[in-house]
């Protein structure tokens, strides 16, 4: 309790509180007492406390202001700072003092009361809305809690200042009036400073909203500004918020928010230059704050969940959240999170799985040095450790207590390194995925389809293999489940762990090994098991919990062990003893292998006997020796002797040597250790300690030689002076050198042989070098060069092969020429092949070396001119890569090979120089090239120079439309007047004024003075429309000649109506009425003249008339004749008609001046119609006769026909004929007159009349035929008297006819069927079938007959009729028949369309019987080409134009059935009218190439463009045009024409993925169903089946729809849904 009362009160941390004596002081909650820091002596007006926490601050009524600050070492600092020039209500601490009173002056004061800023009020003021109100007294003041922002309250306001850091000043926002609140008595900030809470006199509390900016961040985050050092950022998914507030007061200028979890920001302090880097983590919401600088550019990496990397200026820096000092920074290039692994653990670590998880602290970081180089560095030792590797790295990560490291290198092997025993271990050699399961050492990988898991990091031999057949994705843990997610394409399969070894780990880690115990004690052995009971043996001996580790003992079947130690917690519970102490430490020594340690505790005990009893119980003799001699010496001899026998006894005896000899007794010595097989060791005894006993050295002479140790026993042999054995030995023994000296003392005649064995003994052992001389010592050349050349001497070589015979030494030159060749000694080497007479090999060597000089002098020098050309030949290539053009080209020529030198300038495109060669050698293929160059420069936007090319082939057409197609017009007349005169250049401006269309193109022509040309040519083409368009534009002169050709076009047309109009409109009604007379449409023609042309009635009226006196209608032609004013032909008429009678008639009515000509004429009879009476005929003939005219009297006998007189009479009057020709003219002509006659005779039937006059000219045998022609049998063997052959032919004859006119329903049936088939009596036929029982098979026969004889005569629809009806012959013998039938009725188009129908009944019922044989595939085709010509008309008839486009497309499947020119143009113009440009230009353009190779004769045209299609490219061009019509195929090609210039037309097919599901898929094979009403794929979501056939459901119901037809039974159908 205080005794006065309180007038402030703060609490942050501690309670500081102001009384109204002037006393400021502290509440101690710990004793609950208070403590005065300080007294004023005045009342106490406000209290405030610096927003860092550091300070507190008075403000009294006298005016003064007081100041106390806490220091580190505990010191308080307390003093007056200022005295405030009126009473100070106000007062708050931020980055100043402020302090306001009564005066309406506000003024803050530095931490040493220096007055920093002053502002004075007046009594009125003016808030932000510009509202005016009374100010007051200045009562409350409040600092945020970042103490850059001053709130000041006053009557019914509050006023605002804000710090600003940059230049370190206040600045002042404009107060907030609020009305009616008067005065203001608290404030209060929200602790992040985003609101401010504003108290009053009346009790009212508002609330603001005091941040300085808010935003969203990417719609997840909202931020918010309190103040300029302190950011606030909410989740506003969860509500969940971090406060960013930099330590150091710094100003944030950037935040961003990564992986939606991680928030980082940037920060500036203006005054100090200082930036730092705020860090923090949503999950945990720590936040750290370090100091940065050169900020940009920054990467970031999350990875590890306690730390962030900051990757900048190749340094990464370490920030754990929560700490606000970097962790560390490393040096490195590779920032991938693949090859950066950073470990934190500890006590305070939050492990993801198990809480309880303790482990030692650790903070590691694994990295990249270089790409072979991985430091591991460990930021709380400081420390490093570098692993070096051969390969690069691509892969690391630490363990999670990072004492082990997991790495995997670019050859995919997977490697673990110890870091504390520094051992590394290649656990596979290919791996495509490796990674530790989370917060465990168990690693997973893959290799290949297995899936590897290491549960023991101890023995990474034991892993546990799983076969899987996809890739792994990733390893989820979960409490009490770990999984293995592997994607297996078609599903994703997890894979289960065995959690139980995985706990086991985790428990043995934390020392638990009681639990990792009763662990493995649920677990059946296994490999993994085991290594886990050995994994924790060890744990238990490190712990010393001796009954752990026997059980472990145990549990591996190591019963020794085990039973050792059971023994040892007895040893410890006596250790209390000093001895049993040693004996518990020894054997704990034992038992870990430490027999050093072991002895020291033995020796240090006094017990040496027991250390050297313990070293011989490990069979260590050699150490406890050592022990006794040093240790006890008086023990030492015993112990040797015991050693001896012990080791005889353990058959041991070179030890008992090694005794032996340390004691001197060395023949003792030698016999043990040929005792124990070691006859090396003996002779060494015997050697040192010149042993001289005969026995025992022959004895150890020969166990040396058993041995192999020949060497030896030819010293010792040698010694003892036995010298042949010596020899022998050495000789065995390969010792040749001592073998030689001692031959040479003693056996003189041996010296060369042991030289010679002595070289071959060193060339097995390939030290050829050396073996050279012993050769020559043993006098042996070819060895010695032998020798010589494999050990590479050779100049020895050389020197040696001359001195031996040529032909010995000629193989020998050969390989030493090919060695030095090999080693570049390359004038050596061809001296070498000269001189074994090998110089074509010298040249190829050069050649190989490019040493093209050499290799010409020799070559000229040795080689024929065949090999030199060759060889010329490979020069001009090496010197065509070397860019040596021109001596290349010679060389080639030289060779005579210049089309070679023709294909060099070709790939260098050097074209002058290639038509310059192919001007002079292949002048043949001039043209050929100069055109194929020209398309190559063309391709290459080289247009003059391709022009130039094309015009010297000839082909300037190809030039024109080259510069049209660049739209080059100019260019394109210049050629075309240049090279094709005027005509071309007409043709080029019409087509340009085509291009530019309209007015453009018609003044384009008058500029050029080509407008009445373009026009003539406009009409030539048929193109009257734009013939019209251009006169009327630009010539209206020409209109009349327009519309002349126009009317000429029309009546070609056979449009008469409108070819009339045209004339009359050209005023020309002349050509009206000459047409109309052409088509003899008299009333038409008279109806023109009348109108337009009285004075062509005559005309008219004499062509009628000449019509028709042609017509015989004699009466109607005098009447015309008359009426035309023309009675001289009418009396013409009568004369040929031979109507003498009306002729003379005539003659004496209307032109009685021509009577006398009538009857006078004595050529009247030559013309034929004047003959008309045989009394007439006979009396011309015989006048003539006594005129001896006799060819006229002839010609006259002969002018006589049957449509003129009977043929009795015309039979007299030709053999009078011939009769007066036999007598009065020469031979041949009476020759020729009996053949005209015969002729005659046998026309009408007199055959035997004709043959006898054959007779009479000597011909029997066409007399005998002309008889049997006319079945005059009996005539006919009257002239075959004398010839067997034409006998045999009569009767031959004879019986035939005899069969032909025979009564067939006398026949037998099959007889009558044949004969009546022979004859076409099909309708007989057919009878007699249905009247008889026939055969299936032979009516099926007669039925094809039928059909066949029907097709013939293009009756398709009898045939059709017949097959339906009568039955189907056999496809294989009738395939033909069924092709021709189907082609025929498919290609005449407009005759056959009713006949699809019933085909199609035919081709499906031929297609399910079993008479297709191998013709089914064939007849399938006929019978979907029908369907599908029977659905596009059934489309185009109910106006389905949209599936008519791609059922056309599909007919373009049967070029063998159907015009392939047909087809085309079918489906382009159909695309063309449903606005498929692109489709039908590519589909027109190639009709266009099909019309001109009709047109020109060709079989086949290139089909390049449709290569990737499914369609059939080579088919056989048809001979004449399925489009008959001259104008349909001009308009496609200039249709064709016009599009080929507009560049956004696509000139090519799409790929096969691009065509899928457009107009273009038709075209291409897919391996999906095809729909049977369009023939397009079917995708299985839009197919349907109807009738056992697939549909595409949309095109289905509307064709259904439309023709309520179903495609493919033609039966009434419904849409299908």
């Amino acid at each position: 309790m205080s005794p006065c009362y309180i007038t402030n009160l703060w609490f942050q941390a501690l309670s500081r509180y102001g009384l109204a004596e002037g006393r400021v002081k502290v509440g101690q909650l710990r004793s609950n007492k208070p403590a005065t820091l300080y007294s004023a002596g005045s009342y106490v007006c406000a209290l405030a406390t610096s927003f860092d926490g550091r300070g507190i601050c008075s403000a009294h009524l006298d005016g003064s202001i007081h100041r106390l600050l806490f220091q580190r070492a505990g010191n308080i600092v307390q003093t007056k700072i200022a005295n405030h020039t009126s009473t100070p209500y106000a007062l708050a601490w931020g980055h100043s003092i402020v302090v306001g009173g009564d005066d309406r002056r506000v003024i803050f004061y530095d931490e040493n009361g220096r007055v920093e800023q002053e502002f004075q009020y007046s009594r009125n003021c003016s808030s932000r809305s510009q509202h005016t109100f009374p100010l007051g007294e200045f009562t409350v003041a409040a600092s945020n809690p970042t103490g850059d922002t001053v709130i000041l309250g006053n009557w019914s306001s509050f006023f605002a200042y804000c710090f600003k850091t940059r230049n370190r000043s206040w600045n002042e926002i404009a107060p907030t009036y609020v009305q009616n609140l008067h005065a203001v008595t608290a404030i209060g900030w929200k602790g992040d400073g985003a609101r401010l809470a504003i108290g009053s006199l009346f009790g009212s509390v508002d609330l603001y909203d005091a941040c300085i900016r808010r935003y969203q961040y990417k719609g997840k985050f909202e931020l918010t500004y309190a103040s300029l050092s302190q950011v606030i950022v909410k989740r506003l998914e969860t509500g969940t918020r971090i406060v960013l507030k930099s330590l150091h007061g710094s100003e944030i200028s950037k935040v961003n928010i990564f992986q939606n979890q991680y928030v980082v920001a940037n920060t500036v302090d203006f005054a100090s230059s200082t930036e730092t880097l705020l860090v923090g983590d949503f999950s945990t919401f720590k936040l750290s704050e370090i100091n940065w600088s050169n900020g940009g550019g920054e990467k970031y990496l999350f990875e590890s969940p306690f730390c962030c990397i900051v990757y900048h200026a190749s340094e990464l820096t370490m920030v754990e959240y929560g700490s606000n000092t970097a962790l560390g920074t490393v040096r490195t290039d590779f920032i991938s999170s693949h090859l950066i692994s950073l470990r934190i653990t500890g006590p305070s670590a939050e492990r993801r799985w198990d809480p309880d998880l303790i482990v030692a602290v650790s903070k590691k970081m694994a990295y990249l040095l270089d790409s072979q180089t991985i430091c591991i560095k460990d930021f709380i030792s400081g420390g490093t450790i570098a692993v070096q590797h051969t390969v690069a790295v691509d892969w690391l990560e630490l363990n999670m207590r990072s004492n082990m490291l997991l790495f995997r290198d670019k050859h995919r092997r997977l490697h673990l390194h110890d870091l504390e025993t520094q051992v590394r271990t290649t656990m596979l050699n290919y791996s495509t995925y490796v990674q530790w399961v989370p917060d465990c050492d168990v690693i997973v990988a893959q290799s290949r389809h297995q899936l590897c898991v290491w549960y023991n990091t101890q023995a990474l031999s034991q892993v546990t293999v799983h076969e899987i057949s996809g890739d792994i994705e990733d390893i989820e843990r979960a409490p009490g489940r770990t999984e293995v997610i592997v994607d297996e394409k078609l599903s994703t399969v997890s894979y289960l762990l065995d959690e139980a070894l995985i706990e086991f780990g985790k428990m043995v880690d934390r020392g638990l090994l009681s639990e990792a115990t009763n662990i493995l004690e649920s677990l059946e052995l296994s490999s993994e098991a085991e290594g886990m009971w050995g994994r924790l043996a060890d744990g238990a001996l490190t712990a010393k919990n001796f009954q752990i580790a026997e059980r472990c003992a145990a549990a591996l079947v190591n019963a020794s062990r085990a039973r050792f130690l059971r023994k040892l917690p007895k040893l410890a519970s006596r250790s209390t003893a000093e001895t049993s102490s040693c004996s518990f430490h020894t054997q704990i020594s034992l038992l870990e292998k430490e027999t050093a340690k072991a002895e020291a505790w033995l020796v240090s005990q006094g017990k040496a006997a027991e250390a050297a009893t313990m070293y011989r119980t490990l069979r260590n003799f050699k150490r406890a020796n050592f022990i006794m001699e040093t240790k006890a010496p008086s023990l030492a001899l015993s112990l040797r002797q015991d050693l001896v026998r012990n080791f005889l006894s353990s058959h041991q005896a070179s030890r008992a040597a090694d005794l032996k000899e340390t004691e001197g007794a060395y023949k003792e010595a030698a016999a043990f250790f040929l005792k124990d097989g070691m006859p090396g060791r003996a002779a060494r005894v015997v050697r040192n300690h010149h042993i001289s006993n005969p026995v025992l050295v022959n004895q150890v002479a020969a166990t040396l030689s058993l041995a192999g140790l020949h060497e030896g026993a030819g010293d010792l042999h040698e010694r003892m002076n036995q010298m042949q054995c010596a020899m022998d030995s050495y000789v065995k023994g390969c010792s040749f050198r001592k073998a030689v000296e001692l031959a040479r003392l003693h056996f003189p005649a041996r010296v060369v042989e042991l030289q010679e064995a002595w070289g071959d003994d060193l060339c097995l052992q390939n030290h050829h070098d050396m073996a050279i001389n012993h050769y020559i010592e043993a006098s042996l050349s070819t060895k010695a060069v032998e020798a010589a050349l494999k050990s590479r001497q050779w100049e020895r070589a050389a020197q040696m092969l001359r001195s031996i015979d040529k032909l010995v030494a000629t193989p020998y030159l050969h390989e030493l020429a090919s060695q030095l060749h090999n080693a570049g000694v390359l004038q050596q080497a061809a001296q070498c092949y000269l001189t074994a007479g090998a110089p074509e090999k010298a040249v190829e060597m050069y050649t190989r070396e490019k040493m093209w000089e050499q290799a010409h002098g020799l070559a000229s020098k040795y080689m024929e001119a065949s090999d030199i050309s060759q060889l010329a030949v490979t020069h001009a290539q090496q010197l065509e890569s070397e860019g040596k053009l021109s001596d290349a080209e010679k060389m080639y020529l030289n060779a005579k090979e210049p089309d070679l030198a023709i294909n060099m300038h070709k790939k260098q495109r050097n074209y002058d120089s290639m038509v310059r060669l192919v001007e002079i050698h292949r002048p043949e293929l001039l043209k050929e090239m100069h055109q194929h160059l020209a398309e190559h420069l063309e391709k290459e936007s080289r247009l003059s120079a391709a022009e130039d090319h094309y015009c010297k082939a000839g082909e300037w057409l190809s030039a024109v439309n080259m510069y049209r197609s660049n739209d080059l017009w100019r260019d394109a007349m210049r050629v075309a007047s240049l090279y094709g005169g005027q005509s071309a250049s007409k043709r080029v401006a019409y087509a340009w004024a085509m291009y530019l269309g309209g007015e453009a193109g018609a003044n384009m022509l008058t500029k050029q003075g080509l407008i009445e040309p373009a026009i003539e040519y406009a009409t030539e083409s048929n193109a009257f429309d734009h013939a019209f368009e251009l006169a009327r534009m630009a010539c209206p002169n020409q209109l009349r000649n327009v519309h002349l050709k126009h009317a000429l076009h029309l009546e070609d047309e056979e449009r008469y109506k409108e070819a009339e109009v045209e004339f009359i409109r050209a005023s020309k009604p002349r050509e009206a009425i000459d047409m109309y007379v052409h088509q003899q449409a008299w009333h038409d023609a008279i109806e023109v003249a009348t109108k337009h042309d009285p004075s062509a009635m005559l005309e008219v009226h004499f062509a009628h008339a000449r019509a028709e006196a042609g017509a015989r209608h004699y009466q109607h032609a005098e009447e015309l004749f008359l009426l035309a004013g023309k009675p001289e032909h009418a009396l013409a008429m009568y004369r040929e008609a031979g109507l003498v009678q009306k002729a003379t008639a005539f003659a004496r009515q209307h032109v009685p001046h021509k009577l006398t000509d009538l009857m006078g004429d004595p050529e009247e009879v030559d013309n034929p119609g004047t003959l008309q009476s045989k009394e007439h005929i006979l009396a011309t003939a015989q006048r003539y006769e006594r005129e001896r005219l006799w060819d006229r009297a002839v010609e006259t006998y002969l002018k006589p026909d049957v449509s003129s007189m009977e043929c009795a009479d015309l039979a007299d009057f030709w053999h009078s004929a011939v009769s007066l020709s036999r007598r009065k003219l020469p031979s041949h002509r009476y020759r020729s007159i009996v053949q005209d006659v015969v002729c005659r005779l046998s026309t009408i039937g007199c055959h035997e009349s004709a043959a006898e006059l054959l007779r009479e000219l000597g011909d029997q045998t066409k007399a005998v035929q002309c008889a049997i022609d006319g079945r005059c049998w009996t005539k006919a063997r009257e002239l075959a008297l004398g010839s067997t052959s034409l006998g045999g032919l009569v009767e031959s004859a004879h019986q035939s006819g005899l069969k032909q006119n025979a009564d067939v329903d006398s026949m037998s049936p099959d007889v009558r069927l044949d004969v009546l088939a022979e004859r076409h009596q099909w309708d007989r036929l057919w009878l007699s079938v249905d009247q008889s029982h026939v055969d299936s098979i032979l009516l099926a026969k007669y039925a094809g007959l039928n059909a066949a004889h029907s097709i013939e005569h293009d009756e398709y629809g009898a045939a059709v009729a017949i097959l339906k009806t009568r039955g189907l012959p056999p496809v294989s013998s009738n395939y033909a028949l069924y092709e021709t039938l189907v082609t025929g009725i498919l290609t005449q188009h407009g005759k056959t369309e009713g006949l699809y129908g019933e085909l199609k009944k035919v081709l499906k019922t031929l297609n399910t019987s079993s008479k297709r044989g191998e013709h089914a595939k064939e007849l399938e085709a006929m019978l979907m080409a029908t369907h599908y010509m029977g659905v596009y008309l059934g489309c185009v008839q109910a106006g389905l134009f949209g599936l008519a486009v791609k059922v056309a497309v599909s007919l373009l499947r049967f070029p063998s059935l159907l015009p392939v020119d047909k087809t085309t143009y079918i489906a382009g113009v159909a695309a063309r009218k449903q606005g498929y440009r692109n489709f039908a230009f590519v589909l027109l353009n190639r009709y266009i190439d099909i019309a001109e190779a009709i047109d020109d004769g060709i079989g086949s045209i290139d089909s390049s463009d449709f290569a990737e299609s499914s369609l059939t490219l080579a088919f056989d061009v048809p001979k004449k045009h399925s489009v008959v019509r001259e104008e349909d195929r001009e308009e496609v090609r200039d249709w064709v024409l016009s599009t080929c210039m507009d560049t956004d037309v696509e000139q090519r097919l799409p790929s096969k993925q691009a065509a899928t599901g457009t107009i273009y898929a038709g075209l291409y094979s897919y391996e999906l169903p095809s729909c049977v009403v369009t023939g397009y794929p079917v995708q299985p979501w839009e197919a349907i089946t109807v009738s056992n056939q697939v549909a595409n459901k949309v095109d289905y119901n509307h064709y259904v729809r439309a023709t309520k037809k179903c495609p493919w039974t033609n039966e009434t159908q419904s849409p299908l849904y």
